[in-house]
């Protein structure tokens, strides 16, 4: 049973914006023009990795999931997380330009796109889908190492600037109030990243639904932190560089894991839990079609 198509096409359409508009803030100047220097190579580096990376996995992902490779479908879910993340920095944390409609759209499109595809997974089946994966214990370990490290270190350079009366050095040269990645990840995803982890780890649907997704989201934005320091470091400017192993370690994990995950899942049966996620909601459908009496069935 394939998913809504209307979900496909907004996640297509998502995906050409972002190619278009990251090609542009590659190639054009006129893109980071207000905004800091530090700030401005972060947005490069990052459009690097949307351009030949996130687009081809978004775009491909909702491909395959259209014409039936239920696998592909928590792929797509983590590429959405990715989209939606990286186009709130966007849309609310560049300044006003000629791409600010564009960054509003892909990210109204991605998110609705995102709703969609995670709910077209009937979760109760997910247990028996991944009954026989041997690797759900060592990626749930994955992920709360994942998300308590990047805890600690967003909280060692918050605590101690908190206590000290000082802004982080984050803060000030992204040249806003606060670090808008420490608001995005200490609010949303290091908790859902933990919360994932604890819910993997005891086989809860939920965090088998959203194990792959995160993985997939960890993967994409280590390889966009990644492209940032080496941009950072073309044009001069202090870069992180001796976080790059780290992080290559967390992008090659993650995506070791998303393939183990996922190559001990049979297609047909996690296609099984799109079909009756579908087949619930045309029953619910068909039970409300009123009849010519002006009762519903």
């Amino acid at each position: 049973m394939r998913v809504s198509s209307v979900w496909v096409i907004l996640s297509l359409i998502a995906a050409i914006l972002m190619a278009i508009a990251s090609a542009a803030g590659v190639l054009s100047g006129a893109t980071y023009v207000h905004e800091t220097v530090s700030w401005a190579a972060q947005g490069a580096g990052q459009d690097v990795v949307n351009v030949l990376v996130a687009f081809p996995v978004l775009a491909f992902s909702a491909l395959y999931v259209h014409i039936g490779y239920a696998r592909a479908h928590l792929i797509w879910i983590g590429a959405l997380m990715y989209t939606a993340y990286s186009y709130v920095l966007c849309a609310f944390f560049v300044h006003f330009g000629p791409w600010f409609l564009v960054y509003v759209a892909i990210l109204g499109l991605s998110s609705y796109a995102l709703a969609g595809a995670a709910l077209g997974i009937t979760v109760a089946k997910l247990p028996a889908v991944f009954s026989r994966s041997t690797h759900i214990k060592g990626a749930a370990v994955f992920l709360m190492i994942l998300g308590c490290g990047f805890t600690a270190l967003w909280l060692g350079d918050i605590v101690p600037a908190i206590i000290n009366g000082r802004t982080p050095a984050s803060v000030s040269a992204s040249g806003f109030p606060v670090n808008p990645v420490h608001v995005l990840d200490l609010a949303l995803f290091l908790p859902g990243t933990i919360a994932t982890s604890v819910l993997l780890w005891k086989r809860r649907p939920l965090g088998l639904l959203f194990a792959v997704p995160v993985l997939v989201f960890a993967m994409m934005m280590g390889l966009a932190i990644i492209a940032m320091a080496f941009l950072m470091r073309a044009k001069g400017l202090p870069a992180p560089m001796g976080i790059v192993p780290v992080i290559g370690a967390v992008s090659v994990c993650s995506a070791w894991f998303v393939v183990r995950l996922l190559a001990d899942v049979r297609d047909d049966e996690l296609a099984s839990a799109e079909s009756a996620r579908t087949e619930s909601r045309q029953a619910f459908a068909a039970r409300a079609i009123p009849t010519p009496g002006g009762r519903f069935r």
